[in-house]
């Protein structure tokens, strides 16, 4: 365990207060958008103007399938890397909004990070808005909101195959599923923002199983680029939560740590191919199978057709969050109160972590 010092002493000296606070207020700005439809041709000129102008900024990427308001925001940071953090991919996971919207409020203080950053809360807020509807079945089995209707594949598993674009003519995924809107402007923003690394948050009924997971990175044709820095980044994570008096037991830190998720392969030798996991969760009566956005983000793009549409894999660390409920969801104060305390750490290891200068993409690789 020698080699652990070092990225605790790391984390030792970065870790903040994690206590939220609220700041100026930040200067609105909403993309021209129709409800269900992908966003405009407007779109790429809106975001190059938030881009250049390097202010906190709160826009809107577009409206859901029912007309929601698909928040986002954008904090600049000291260089010209990107990153991209998004929360409520599923609507049942609700404590994911919680612990992004926190992120956000952390972000208030103006405190200097080094990505300019892009969080969206919750990417699909209608079925969030179900979760909500039946507070009773927050947290059980029956993850009231995952899926936006009877029938859907699940929303993280509705990506284009790996190594190839967005099809901006047919939407559909690489099982030849017609993409959801959200799902379709989540593309399009990454697409144009390019971030060199993506946070997604997520939540697990199995708490023994929370933590911070990195999918090892590809080229377009899965052969595999390196996983070393990925791992240490998504472990420095893990630890600054346990520093700050937390938890991420799927981690293992003590024992014999690991950040790749008990469901996905072993990540392989650089130059070797990649397996990946394209079954998902078992869940009846829905279809789970399909490519992730893990799978799909570490994965390079090579498209001859199109070159604009290429880009690097990238760095992108999946955080399931103990549990479905946020803390006004528990019944007792204590509960309540470490919930809370959870949320705070999570967030703060996305601040003052995933959004520092630690494993630059450029310069680690």
């Amino acid at each position: 365990m020698k080699w652990l010092l070092p990225i605790l002493l790391l984390c030792a000296l970065t870790a903040l207060a994690s206590g939220t606070q609220q700041g100026d207020a930040i200067q609105g700005f909403s993309f021209s958008i129709s409800p269900g439809e992908p966003a405009t041709s407007s779109f790429p000129d809106e975001l190059k103007q938030i881009l250049l102008e390097k202010k906190a900024t709160k826009f809107t990427i577009g409206l859901s399938k029912k007309g929601k308001t698909i928040e986002a925001y954008f904090f600049p940071g000291r260089s010209a890397f990107n990153a991209l953090v998004i929360g409520g991919v599923h609507g049942s996971e609700l404590s994911s909004v919680e612990v992004t919207n926190t992120l956000v409020q952390q972000l208030f203080k103006r405190d200097s990070i080094f990505y300019n950053v892009i969080i969206i809360p919750c990417l699909f807020p209608d079925n969030a808005a179900t979760a909500e509807e039946l507070k009773r079945e927050i947290g059980t089995l029956k993850n009231v909101g995952r899926y936006s209707f009877s029938g859907a594949p699940d929303p993280n598993r509705q990506m284009p195959a790996p190594g190839t674009p967005l099809n901006e003519v047919e939407y559909l995924d690489h099982a030849g599923r017609k993409i959801e809107t959200e799902n379709i402007l989540l593309l399009q923003l990454i697409n144009e923002f390019k971030p060199q690394r993506i946070a997604s948050v997520h939540a697990i009924h199995n708490k023994q199983y929370s933590g911070f997971f990195a999918d090892p990175r590809t080229d377009e044709l899965s052969m595999a680029l390196g996983y070393e820095t990925d791992s240490l980044l998504a472990l420095s994570m893990a630890n600054h939560v346990e520093i700050l008096g937390g938890s991420s037991p799927g981690n293992f830190i003590y024992k014999k740590p690991t950040t790749l998720y008990y469901k996905d392969p072993l990540a392989v030798e650089k130059g070797n191919f990649q397996q990946r996991n394209f079954i998902g969760s078992s869940t009846a009566g829905q279809s789970d199978g399909g490519v992730s956005l893990g799978t799909w983000a570490a994965t390079a793009v090579k498209d001859t057709t199109d070159p604009t549409s290429n880009r690097d894999a990238i760095r992108i660390i999946t955080i399931e969050f103990p549990g479905n409920k946020r803390p006004q969801d528990y019944s007792s104060y204590k509960q309540q109160q470490y919930c809370r305390q959870q949320v705070n750490r999570f967030a703060a290891a996305i601040h003052n972590i995933f959004l520092q200068d630690f494993f630059i993409e450029a310069v680690a690789e």
